[in-house]
């Protein structure tokens, strides 16, 4: 097989309707695409960029293929996606609700590229599921958003029983703060500043620049200082200023 070809993005049933109605893929077929997934990534974006409407049913076959392992399910799904950009969006959003993690992860990946709102939905959606991995990635995609909706969202979710184990703070919790205090609302400033006393300390630094963009405020100086003393500097502040009351 001729090797010039390039790479899906790697990050870390069969089809759906616009599947069902193609011609399943032969055996042959099936087996080029495999070859094209074992790559060097650079050829095989080139190979799924210039002909990869050919090899789509194969893609999508594959990835929803229990037999396959799963890093090849993975590049089956992004290859499928590279392959037919937008027009994959409905095998894309079955991936979204299969009972695997790694798919459902894979999905919101693939859409963030090739339908950026229909990932917004999904990553929404997602934001509840049961794996804390696939929850992870959704609030990375969320993050691109600056909407009120989403960010609503986001602070309820920061609370919620799922992302506590033994009443332990999981890192999705300051994963949550550290996109929500990038671009702070000013009504949210006494929520950062409640921050500053939860109990997973890796949340606290992350509200402080909450609050640094929210009032403009800089403690501690030029030198560096530990972040336990910058933190209970902004607690005093807080206290001091009547910061969000």
């Amino acid at each position: 097989m001729n090797k010039i070809v390039v790479a899906t993005l790697l990050v870390t049933g069969l089809s759906s309707s616009s599947f069902a109605a193609t011609t399943s893929p032969s055996s042959s077929t099936l087996t080029s695409a495999l070859e094209v997934l074992k790559l060097p990534s650079e050829n095989r974006r080139m190979v799924v960029q210039g002909q990869g409407d050919k090899y789509y049913a194969s893609f999508v076959q594959m990835a929803f293929d229990e037999a396959q392992a799963m890093n090849v399910r993975w590049r089956s799904l992004m290859a499928a996606a590279e392959a037919r950009g937008e027009k994959s969006t409905p095998d894309l959003l079955k991936a979204g609700e299969h009972k695997h993690w790694f798919m459902r992860n894979a999905a919101l990946v693939a859409l963030a590229e090739v339908n950026p709102a229909q990932s917004e939905k999904l990553a929404k959606k997602l934001l509840k599921d049961k794996a804390l991995v696939v929850r992870s990635a959704a609030v990375a995609t969320l993050e691109k958003s600056a909407s009120a909706e989403v960010r609503e969202q986001l602070w309820e979710e920061l609370n919620q029983k799922y992302n506590f184990k033994n009443k332990q703070s999981l890192w999705i919790r300051h994963q949550i703060v550290e996109v929500l205090a990038k671009k702070p609302l000013d009504r949210e400033t006494q929520s950062f500043a409640g921050l500053l006393s939860d109990k997973d300390e890796r949340i606290h630094l992350h509200a402080v620049h909450g609050l640094e963009r929210l009032t403009g405020v800089k403690l501690g100086g030029a030198n560096p200082i530990k972040k336990s003393a910058l933190v209970g500097m902004w607690k005093d502040y807080v206290k001091n200023e009547k910061v969000g009351l």
